[in-house]
Parts: structure tokens; sequence; C-alpha cells
């Protein structure tokens, strides 16, 4: 009986236990979770900054060296790689001569040096990391200029079955490129591609109707010709709705970049200003970027605008 009773206390107290044990989870896991996280998220961002070396930025550089003179024995234009090159150098060595502040062993001399090269600067929020800014730019803009230097080759190859008003288009693409306008001549090919191929589908249409069917039209002759009008207009409004849909988008698109790039110019003048978070260097470098997108979105922006209105303009008229 006692063993009994014993066991009937010992399984109450087991379920006391498990209900407590439930009910406190969260003052246990979660918290020591979010510790944990907070933790690791700690070491990752000293873990990066640790990672990013003067030689990993030195090696950066000297890529983004052999990109630039990859690019101009290729004949493509490097003046925005260029700028952004001398950007990089420049921050390389306002973060090595950082680095000689930090480190308690630098001797006198050279902290005498690094003070006078950073005498306008804020260095103790300079690293090398600062620099993979400009060279993954530079990196990542050659990518984006053989997939379109290839492309260009491959379209010019179908120039001799265009029309002069199709070329027309594939030559604001190459002009486009030249100038380092890359998103306007990947959307410039698009739309020569489309031209083609309604071109190609006209003339192939014509050629069968003249090839195996010279009876037919003899005695429907007026019939195929109506035929071929509609056809006709109805591809020319395709095409002029498509090209409207890509204006929108693209209008659009540079519409909530200006927001954006507006939203963003307003933080980076919060954080150097009010909450003093970035330095002037930082800050400077981020404001001139923005502003040279404002720039460059307030002088394509009516263009566009305007553009688009005469294509609705047309398309109510038909």
């Amino acid at each position: 009986m006692k063993t009994e009773i014993g066991i009937i206390f010992a399984g109450f107290f087991l379920i006391l236990g498990a209900i407590f044990f439930i009910f406190n989870i969260h003052n246990f896991g979660i918290t020591g979770f979010a510790v944990d996280s907070s933790a690791s998220m700690t070491s990752e961002k000293v873990n990066e900054s640790i990672i990013i070396t003067e030689e990993i930025a030195r090696h950066a550089i000297s890529e983004s060296e052999q990109v630039v003179q990859e690019m101009q024995e290729n004949n493509f234009s490097v003046i925005y790689m260029q700028d952004s090159l001398t950007e990089a150098k420049k921050i390389f060595e306002q973060a090595r001569h950082a680095e000689i502040l930090r480190n308690i062993n630098s001797t006198e001399k050279e902290k005498q040096e690094a003070r006078v090269a950073l005498s306008l600067v804020k260095w103790q929020e300079i690293t090398y990391s600062d620099v993979l800014f400009y060279t993954d730019d530079i990196r990542n803009r050659k990518t984006v200029a053989f997939f379109l230097f290839d492309k260009i080759n491959v379209e010019e190859s179908k120039l001799t079955e265009a029309s002069n008003e199709t070329k027309t288009i594939f030559e604001q693409a190459k002009i486009a490129f030249s100038e380092e306008r890359y998103n306007d001549a990947e959307e410039l090919l698009v739309v020569f591609d489309l031209a083609l191929e309604k071109e190609k589908s006209e003339l192939s249409a014509l050629a069968g109707i003249k090839e195996g069917a010279k009876n037919f039209f003899q005695r429907y002759w007026i019939y195929i010709i109506i035929f071929l009008i509609v056809s006709s207009v109805t591809g020319y409004l395709a095409y002029k709705r498509f090209e409207k849909k890509l204006l929108v988008n693209k209008i659009r698109k540079m519409k909530t970049e200006e927001k954006v790039l507006n939203g963003l110019m307003k933080k980076t003048q919060t954080e150097r200003f009010k909450e003093n978070k970035i330095s002037g260097l930082v800050y400077n470098i981020r404001i001139k970027k923005y502003q040279e997108r404002l720039q460059e979105i307030k002088e394509e922006l009516p263009v566009l605008e305007e553009r688009l209105e005469k294509i609705g303009k047309h398309l109510k008229g038909n």
C-alpha cells in the first residue's frame, strides 16, 4: 500500500513539473536562443572585419586593374570603371593609414605620417571592406559588358534580314553600349529582336503565299489583301502596346528607384548629422552615388514619359 501511495505522489509531482516546464519554456529556451543568436551575429560582424585584410583589398584592386586593362584591350569604354578604381585606391590608402593608427606596434614616425594623411578624415570608421564596394562593382560591370558584347555580335549577324527602321533600333543599342548605358542597351536589343521576328514572320507569310498559292491569290486576291492589312495593323499595334508596356514598367521602376534614393539620402543624412554613425567620407561617397543616379533619372524620366504619352495617343487614335 505504501509503495502504491509513493508511486501516486511521484506521478503527481512529475506531472506538476512537466506543466511548470511547458509554461516557462519561453523564459529559458527563447531567451537563451536570442542571446546565442545575438552573440553569433556579433561574432559574424567581427569575423567579417577580420576577413577583409589589406592583402584581400590589395588583391581586389589588382584584379580590378586587370579588368580595366582587359576591357580597354577589347575596346570597351572604361570611364566609369576608372573612376571607381581611383576611388578604391584612395580608400585603400586611407584604410592602410587607419590600420597604422590602430596598431599599437606602429612607430611614432609611421603614426605621424598616417595622421597627416588622414588629417581631414574620420579614420576610425574606415576599413579595407570599403574598398570592395568599388572593386565588386567593377567586376559585376565586366560580366554585364561581355554578356551584352556577345549578344550584340550575335544580333549583328541578323541585320541583313532587318529593315532600316529595325536597323536603327540596333544602332541605338550599340550607342547605348558604347556609352556604358548597359540597361538601355539590353532593353533596345529586346525591342530589336521583337521587331525582327515580326518582320521575318511577315516575309515568311508573303513568300509562302507567293510560291504555293499563286492560283489561290488570283482567285481570292481581294480577301488576301484585306487579311494582310489587318495582320499588319494588328502586329503594329501589338508592337506598340508592348513598347508601351516596356515604357510603363521602366517609368514605374525609375520612380520607385527615385523614392528609394531620396529615402536613402535622408537616412544617410540622419546617420551623419543626427546620429553620427558614419564618417564624412562614407557620407560623401554615398550621397555622390545617390545624386548621380537621381540626376540620371531626372534626365531620362521626362523623355520616357513623353514617349509614353505619344504612344498612348497613337493607340487611342487606332
